[in-house]
């Protein structure tokens, strides 16, 4: 009788095991279209969610009518700005992505100033280089219009407000609410569910936040500043897509010193090809000295020891972010590759019996 008891309780646990992946897999294909905006709302509360506890404060309790307050005025202070900039960004983009190689065939045909001639004689391997130099620009007119319809590829058309988009929006904000009033109770039952001791559930929750909020540090802090400080300098260089670069410069921003180099290094090797000997010196100075006094100074204050992950692991999971969920997965790639180091730690903790010793 033992063993039929046994065979049943192992029976139902399976057949109970097997009923919940295939309700939650129905559940999430179903929803998957809604993930992204279900996933910033929660990362959005959960980083709001301080405010929240001090507005209830102020309104003695009644914490709905507080979330409406908070999500309202995160949204007039982030939502508003924040859709400025985009449109004006994907325009740029498409300007950039769309002009570009005409200008490329405009220089490569003579037609042009600057890059029109032979390279000039103070550039290193100048003489080496005259045979490539076609190969070269044709090279640069690719990169350039590729990164700009993957920019317009990667942010949405906030411009024109379609269904889709204002449906993730509604889902976003509504999601928002009932987070920032329901969250720390949907948190704490959610623990419940998962079979792991509870310092390691505590350990996931406190690094996916910690890595989130060092990602949104690095963002809107650094990555704002340094995008307009380069967008400035290649603004008063007289470089086209200023607002555009400087986008490029945000989005990469939360790779620790490579974001803004990516952009204002070849910016400078560019002017100084180009005869613009002056501007490029300053670009170079500007980018080494006043943006790199941002990555190797402001960082570490603002953004601190929060994230605790290799730059390699960085800049792997946020480009790979990028491309696969689109600007969103300059936050969902991070939190992943976080994720992914605390469930190492937590399965070499639970085998360490059969794993050898460091």
């Amino acid at each position: 009788m033992a063993r039929v008891g046994s065979f049943e309780d192992r029976f139902r646990k399976f057949f109970v095991l097997l009923l919940v992946f295939a309700v939650a897999a129905a559940f999430i294909n179903m929803i998957h279209g809604f993930l992204t905006a279900l996933f910033l709302a929660a990362v959005f509360s959960a980083l709001l969610y301080p405010l929240q506890y001090r507005t209830t404060r102020w309104f003695g309790g009644r914490e709905r009518l507080a979330a409406v307050v908070v999500v309202i005025v995160s949204l007039i202070a982030i939502g508003i700005p924040l859709l400025s900039m985009l449109g004006l960004v994907t325009a740029e983009a498409v300007n950039v992505s769309s002009k570009v190689m005409p200008w490329i065939k405009e220089q490569l045909q003579g037609g042009g100033s600057g890059l029109g001639g032979r390279l000039p004689d103070w550039v290193p391997f100048a003489d080496e280089l005259a045979p490539y130099r076609r190969t070269i620009l044709e090279k640069l007119g690719q990169g350039v219009a590729a990164a700009g319809k993957f920019l317009v590829g990667s942010i949405p058309n906030l411009t024109q407000v379609t269904i889709a988009i204002a449906l993730d929006a509604f889902i976003m904000i509504y999601a928002m609410f009932f987070f920032l009033v329901e969250g720390p109770e949907w948190l704490a039952r959610a623990k419940n569910y998962v079979p792991l001791h509870a310092e390691d559930r505590d350990m996931i929750v406190a690094r996916g936040f910690a890595v989130t909020r060092a990602a949104l540090k690095g963002i809107l802090v650094i990555g704002l500043l340094q995008g307009i400080l380069v967008g400035l300098a290649l603004w008063a260089a007289g470089i086209q897509g200023a607002a555009f670069w400087g986008a490029i410069v945000l989005i990469l921003s939360a790779i620790p010193g490579l974001g803004a180099a990516v952009v204002w290094v070849p910016a400078a090797l560019y002017l100084f090809i180009a005869g613009e000997t002056g501007w490029g010196i300053a670009m170079t100075v500007w980018g080494a000295v006043v943006v790199g006094l941002v990555d190797n100074i402001l960082r570490p204050i603002v953004v601190g020891r929060d994230a605790k992950l290799p730059d390699l692991l960085i800049l792997v999971s946020t480009l790979g972010g990028i491309v696969m969920f689109g600007a969103a997965g300059i936050l969902v790639g991070p939190i992943l590759a976080a994720m992914l180091v605390i469930v190492l730690d937590i399965y070499h903790a639970a085998f360490a019996q059969v794993l050898p010793e460091d």
